[in-house]
């Protein structure tokens, strides 16, 4: 299950275009807003107030609550910053929280580019996240 902010879906996207993805894809959330982090992917309110939705405990949370809402053995979230004219909340841009749970296992990473074309930090991202799948 793929629960995706800054990627807007393009991780989901890429795994549903294997062959047989039905098998084992269980769906995903595309959870652009705070709302949306908050209602479908149970990141707290204190979470997103405290520290932001650009966050590693914003994704934590995230990769968590996608876990359980589909019940899936791995999930994948993914929230970050691709724009360089209006970063959210003043965040770094060009960079994103991706964490990867597997059963219990729970992996974090820190992704950094140094590209300045919003599209190619997307793209570069969700590259990123597809390789460490």
């Amino acid at each position: 299950s793929t629960c995706e902010s800054m990627t807007g879906g393009m991780v989901a996207n890429s795994l549903v275009q294997a062959e047989n993805a039905s098998k084992c894809f269980l769906g995903g959330f595309v959870s652009y807003s705070a709302f949306s982090k908050n209602k479908f992917a149970k990141v707290s309110q204190k979470t997103i107030e405290t520290y932001g939705t650009v966050s590693p405990e914003c994704a934590r949370e995230m990769v968590n609550g996608t876990q359980l809402s589909f019940n899936s053995d791995i999930s994948i979230s993914v929230t970050g910053n691709a724009s360089f004219i209006n970063p959210i909340e003043k965040k770094q841009s060009g960079m994103a929280y991706v964490d990867i749970k597997v059963f219990d296992k729970l992996y974090e990473y820190h992704f950094v580019t140094k590209t300045k074309e919003r599209v190619d930090v997307i793209n570069e991202c969700t590259a990123f996240c597809l390789f460490q799948i």
